[in-house]
C-alpha cells in the first residue's frame, strides 16, 4: 500500500502534505507532490472507469499519481497474509467516496466526514499494525509479503517529498474533526434531445441540444468518407488513454522494456538461489532445485519475491520505462503464489503418461499419478508374481482419461473413485458404464478361464496354491476411468 502524493482539496490549506510549500507559495520551500495535487484539486474517490471490483484501485491510483497495477498487486500480495489485503480493500472501499463525490460509507454510519488524506494514512496505519502481529511468535512468510509494500510505499512517499512525522501526526487531527459528510449529488434533469430523422410531428416534449445534433450530423459527415484524427484520451489524470501508456504530461510512455527486465530478474534469482544453497553439486541439477523455488516448504518465499521484484518495476514504471505486460506477469505470479500455498507445485503433472511396470517392486513404488491429462496402467507385463503373492498399486488422476489393463493370470481387486465422470467397464466381462458423481465401483476378477468362487474352492480341496492377487485402487477428480481385463 504506497500513501505516495496525498493530495489535500478539503481546503484545509495542505495540512502537512503542503507544509514544504512551493515556489509560489509561503514558505517558498520545493514544490512537493501534495502541493502539486492540491492545484489539480482532485478527491479521492471510487472510479467507474478502469475498475475491476469496486473501483477503489483505479481511485486511488489517479488520486496518487501511481498506476493501479501497484495498488492491485499490493493488495493481491497482502491478502495471501490471513487475508489482510482483503480487509484493507473493504475498509478503503468503506472509506472512499462514490464516483459522483456522495458520501463514504463510514461517513454515513458516522454522520462525520474524513478527509481524502486520511485514508492512504489510515491503510498504512493498518498494514503496519498487520506487520507487527505477523510478528508474534516468531518471523514467516506472511510477514515478508506484509513488509515489502508497507516499506516500499513509505520509501515511496518520502521520495516525493512527503514528511513522514509530520502527515501521521496530522491524522490524529483528521480522525477527530466533526465536520459533517458531504451531501449525496442530486441527478439533474434528463433533457430530451431531438433527433434530426425523426419528424417534428412526433417529436418528444422537451429542450432541443442544438451540440448534440451537431455532433451527430459531424458524425454522420465523417461516415460519408472524411476520416478526422482520433486524438489519445489521456484522462483526467493523464496516465492512461487510447490504450497506450502515457506519462504524467498526456505523452505516450516509452523507455526501456520493464517487463523484459522483470523478467530477466526472476530468471537470474532462480539461477542464484539453488546456486546458493546447493553450490555446484549434483543437487543443483536435480529435482530438488525445483523443490526448493516452488516446493511446499519454501517456495512460498520464492514466489513472493517474484511478485514484489514485479511490483518494485511496476513501482518504477510510474516514472520512467515502459511498464506494459507487467499487470499480467504480477497476475501470473500472484497465482503461483496463491497455489504454491495451497498444494506442492512440484508434483504438478500435465501431459501424457503410460506406466508398464514388470516387476512387483516396481508397480507398488512408482509413483503413479498425473495431474491433468491422459494417463495407462499396463499390469500385463508383470513378471515375477508368484501364487499366493500380494501386490498393492495404486493410480491417481485429478482431471483427464485413465486407462487401467489388468493382467488375465492374477486375480485382481479392484476399486474405483471417480468424484465426477464415468466408469467404463466396456472391455470386461460385465461391461457397462457408470456415470454420475462420487462414483466408487468394486469388483474383483478372477484370472482367464477361472470362472469365480467354484473353481477356487476346487482348487483349494485339490491342494493348489492360489493365484496371485493385485489390489488395484484408482483415484480420480474429474474424467473417465476405462477398465480393461486380460488384453495385453
Amino acid at each position: 500500500m504506497t500513501m505516495a502524493d496525498d493530495p489535500t482539496t478539503e481546503g484545509s490549506g495542505g495540512g502537512a502534505f503542503a507544509a514544504s510549500g512551493s515556489p509560489g507559495a509561503p514558505g517558498g520551500g520545493p514544490a512537493t507532490a501534495g502541493t502539486r495535487s492540491e492545484a489539480l484539486g482532485r478527491e479521492l474517490r471510487k472510479e467507474d472507469e478502469d475498475r475491476v471490483l469496486g473501483g477503489v484501485c483505479a481511485g486511488l491510483a489517479r488520486y496518487t499519481q501511481v498506476d493501479p497495477v501497484v495498488w492491485r498487486t499490493a493488495f493481491v500480495l497482502t491478502a495471501f497474509a490471513s487475508g489482510t489485503g482483503l480487509l484493507l480493500y473493504i475498509a478503503a472501499w468503506m472509506l472512499m467516496r462514490g464516483p459522483e463525490g456522495g458520501p463514504a460509507t463510514f461517513e454515513q454510519m458516522l454522520n462525520r466526514s474524513f478527509p481524502s488524506r486520511a485514508v492512504p494514512k489510515l491503510l498504512a496505519v493498518g498494514l503496519a499494525v498487520a506487520t507487527a502481529f505477523s510478528v508474534v511468535g516468531g518471523l514467516g512468510w506472511s510477514t515478508l509479503v506484509l513488509a515489502i509494500p508497507l516499506v516500499l510505499g513509505l520509501l515511496t512517499a518520502r521520495n516525493r517529498g512527503v514528511d513522514l512525522r509530520a502527515a501521521f501526526a496530522e491524522l490524529r487531527q483528521d480522525l477527530r474533526s466533526k465536520e459533517p459528510p458531504p451531501a449525496a449529488p442530486v441527478p439533474g434533469p434528463t433533457p430530451t434531445y431531438y433527433n434530426p430523422a425523426q419528424p417534428w410531428a412526433s417529436a418528444p416534449q422537451g429542450p432541443v441540444d442544438l451540440a448534440v445534433v451537431a455532433e451527430r450530423s459531424a458524425h454522420a459527415d465523417g461516415a460519408d468518407g472524411v476520416q478526422e484524427d482520433d486524438e489519445p484520451d489521456d484522462g483526467a489524470d493523464g496516465w492512461r488513454g487510447g490504450g497506450r501508456d502515457l506519462g504524467s504530461d498526456g505523452t505516450c510512455r516509452t523507455g526501456a522494456p520493464l517487463a523484459s527486465f522483470a523478467l530477466w530478474t526472476v530468471v537470474t534469482a532462480a539461477v542464484l538461489v539453488p546456486v546458493t544453497v546447493f553450490g555446484w553439486s549434483p543437487s543443483l541439477w536435480s529435482a530438488q532445485s525445483a523443490t526448493l523455488l516452488f516446493g511446499p516448504e519454501t517456495g512460498v518465499f520464492f514466489l513472493s519475491g517474484v511478485l514484489a521484484v514485479v511490483g518494485l518495476y511496476a513501482l518504477v514504471g510510474t516514472w520512467a520505462g515502459d511498464p506494459r505486460g507487467l499487470m499480467s506477469m504480477g497476475l501470473v505470479a500472484a497465482l503461483a503464489l496463491a497455489l504454491a500455498s495451497v498444494t506442492d507445485l512440484t508434483r504438478v503433472r500435465v501431459g501424457g503418461e503410460t506406466w508398464r511396470p514388470a516387476t512387483v517392486a516396481e508397480a507398488e513404488s512408482g509413483d503413479h499419478r498425473l495431474t491433468v491429462g491422459s494417463g495407462t496402467l499396463d499390469l500385463s507385463g508383470l513378471g515375477d508374481l508368484e501364487p499366493g503373492e500380494t501386490a498393492d498399486v495404486s493410480v491417481s488422476m485429478g482431471a483427464g482419461h485413465l486407462e487401467v489393463v489388468l493382467p488375465d493370470d492374477a486375480r485382481v481387486a479392484l476399486t474405483t473413485d471417480v468424484g465426477f465422470g464415468v466408469v467404463d467397464l466396456g472391455g470386461t466381462e460385465d461391461g457397462g458404464e457408470l456415470v454420475g458423481r462420487s462414483l466408487v465401483h468394486e469388483e474383483v476378477y478372477e484370472p482367464a478361464g477361472d470362472s469365480g468362487g467354484g473353481a477356487g474352492e476346487a482348487s483349494a480341496e485339490d491342494g493348489a496354491a492360489d493365484p496371485p492377487l493385485i489390489n488395484v485402487r484408482t483415484d480420480s477428480l474429474v474424467g473417465v476411468v476405462e477398465v480393461r481385463h486380460g488384453e495385453a
